[in-house]
């Protein structure tokens, strides 16, 4: 119990500084994370180790990213009238499809993951290309767009923030008022997606000890408590520091967590 709390509390600080630095929920280190916790110490099917440590990621977005957005907030890297219309779209893409979870084939889910790591390592690795004039989408573009980022999200595990940072980017908003949109809109993500985990996972068999449907509630705690700490300090660390660095390091590791999902299972 002490390795596994160890292992737990890790990740949540390395989430942490994810989430205020780059707007990344942390569900990319998060899901292989669990996932090795529940099928190595808890002895859990790889099916239902993956689909928990979805849920759990998803559940700790709103915790993570809620302080991430507040202290964005405080700090004016928040505009939440450019927030508002997406999150309908977010909020229905993310409860449908997690209700849709747990019915799909966890091989593709586990495909999906790992095709996604490889292309977000590209796509963060590589710096954007942005146009002269690009105008932000009509509210129901923007819903559009919320609904089908929100409904990948949620199959991955992530609070958004891959997708959502680099197309605030490419439509002209500043890279730290982008940063402060995605925490904003993961949380809304982690909303709808746990509203569903839980209600489809609580007549569930066999899960852990200290579950709530598909939501492993020790990993949430243990990984959110000490992701809030290192949240507050990225936030700070942002007006400081070039994240040019961090960003290539993160593409790195989102690469070799790619590589290690293959072999896993």
């Amino acid at each position: 119990m002490l390795t596994e709390a160890i292992i737990l509390m890790l990740a949540g600080s390395i989430v942490g500084i994810l989430s205020g630095l780059l707007g990344i929920g942390g569900g990319l280190i998060i899901v292989p994370v669990l996932t090795f916790v529940l099928v190595h110490f808890h002895q859990l099917a790889f099916d239902q180790s993956i689909l928990m440590a979805i849920g759990t990621s998803l559940a700790s977005i709103v915790f993570t990213g809620g302080m991430s957005s507040f202290y964005h907030t405080k700090r004016n890297n928040m505009n939440w009238s450019t927030a508002v219309p997406y999150i309908p779209g977010v909020l229905l893409g993310s409860t449908i499809m997690a209700f849709v979870m747990p019915h799909l084939n966890i091989t593709l889910i586990k495909h999906v993951f790992i095709a996604y790591t490889f292309l977000a390592a590209y796509e963060i690795f590589k710096a954007p290309i942005i146009k002269s004039v690009v105008q932000l989408p009509s509210v129901f573009l923007a819903n559009i767009y919320g609904f089908t980022i929100a409904s990948i999200s949620t199959v991955i595990g992530i609070g958004g923030g891959t997708m959502f940072v680099p197309y605030f980017i490419y439509h002209k908003i500043n890279p730290r008022l982008a940063v402060g949109l995605s925490s904003s809109l993961g949380i809304f993500i982690g909303l709808g997606a746990s509203f569903g985990f839980i209600k489809n996972g609580l007549h569930a068999s066999h899960l852990p000890q200290f579950s709530i449907g598909y939501i492993y509630l020790p990993g949430l705690i243990l990984m959110t408590s000490s992701s809030l700490i290192f949240v507050r300090l990225a936030t700070k660390w942002i007006h400081q520091i070039s994240v040019l660095s961090l960003k290539k390091i993160f593409a790195c590791l989102l690469f070799l967590i790619g590589l290690s999902m293959i072999f896993a299972g």
